[in-house]
């Protein structure tokens, strides 16, 4: 019996998700306004993004633990752990969030494709909510807001976590058939990596100069949430391909030269963000019966592509350059890749 029709799913833990990243981002910024891509950003990644495949993979073999619970108890213990005077301490907590909020991203991924019956939107819409949770966490965190304000996130969190624990704990999962069946899993996963990874590196590659004031920044965040969910849309309404070359051949003359034109930068970001979903759709292709490892393969290839980000300056032309090279690859690797009628089925 489903208790949750597949868009209230994706709708509640789009709220989760925004909770989550607000708390998070609340975190790194309260303590580190000027400066957020040093060690302590590098560690936080490092165990939010790279152990969600493992931590999916015990999810869904062991389905009895209060997995929604752990994740925002975690969160919780780590607000007092970062407040630490003691260096030691103040480090674990950062560790202790992230791996909160690695088992909440896992817990969105699982119940929104067991509920998703055979389309990839409901998923979308949960990721597309972490944009404007990192956003809103930042902007409170670098006006250091009182951090009393942060248990509103995490019991929202809770309740509507609570609100899908049957759909996390379901033993079956709907099957997705986006891939081309020619081409073998580990061709297939590395191409959904690689672009993966691609896409993370182009996020933070993108030449947006004209990104100067507050609102602006929200604007950015709300634009890239409303790409990622309706990149989702489109996957299941006119197919991968279709959507792929939208988010890849299409967004690059906008991303490219949008760098001091707000407007045609958010149309580039707009499109660019649609591909989020497709690659999730690959793994679960592929990883019929895993969902968590499907979305441990996204986040481990997002965290790498993050990396040239906290070791690696190039200049804006630089980028520019990168930017175009790397969305033709992606186009030309999801291109031969996905199949041509590639709308998923739910069996």
């Amino acid at each position: 019996m489903r208790i949750n029709k597949p868009d209230q799913t994706g709708i509640k833990y789009f709220f989760v998700h925004a909770c989550v990243e607000i708390v998070c981002f609340y975190l790194l910024r309260v303590h580190y306004p000027l400066l957020l891509a040093g060690t302590i950003a590098l560690i936080y990644d490092f165990f939010a993004f790279l152990p969600q495949g493992l931590i999916g993979d015990f999810i869904i073999r062991h389905k009895k633990l209060p997995y929604e619970s752990i994740g925002n108890f975690l969160m919780l213990i780590s607000v007092f752990a970062v407040a630490s005077p003691i260096k030691t301490i103040h480090i674990l907590g950062y560790i202790i969030l992230a791996i909160g909020n690695a088992i909440l991203h896992e817990c969105g991924a699982i119940a929104t494709v067991a509920e998703s019956r055979g389309k990839i939107f409901p998923s979308a819409l949960f990721v597309a909510g972490g944009s404007f949770g990192v956003v809103i966490g930042q902007t409170l965190g670098t006006h250091q807001v009182s951090p009393y304000f942060l248990i509103l996130p995490l019991a929202l969190s809770e309740i509507l976590s609570l609100s899908c624990k049957v759909s996390l704990r379901l033993e079956r999962y709907p099957v997705f058939c986006i891939t081309n069946r020619k081409i073998s899993a580990g061709p297939l996963l590395l191409i959904a990596f690689v672009v993966t990874f691609v896409r993370s590196y182009i996020g933070y590659a993108i030449p947006i100069s004209w990104n100067k004031e507050l609102w602006q920044t929200f604007f950015l965040f709300f634009i890239m949430g409303c790409g990622k969910a309706l990149g989702g849309f489109l996957t299941d309404k006119i197919g991968a391909r279709k959507t792929a070359t939208i988010g890849t051949l299409v967004a690059v003359p906008f991303l490219v030269c949008g760098d001091r034109i707000m407007v045609v930068s958010c149309i580039g970001v707009f499109f660019f963000s649609m591909t989020m979903s497709i690659t999730y759709a690959m793994c679960l292709s592929v990883l019929k019966k895993n969902p968590g490892i499907a979305f441990g393969i996204t986040t481990a290839a997002l965290f790498l592509g993050l990396l040239p980000v906290f070791f690696v300056r190039f200049s804006s032309w630089v980028n520019t350059i990168l930017v175009v090279i790397f969305s033709v690859i992606s186009y030309g690797l999801l291109r031969i890749s996905i199949r041509e009628e590639s709308v998923p089925v739910d069996r």
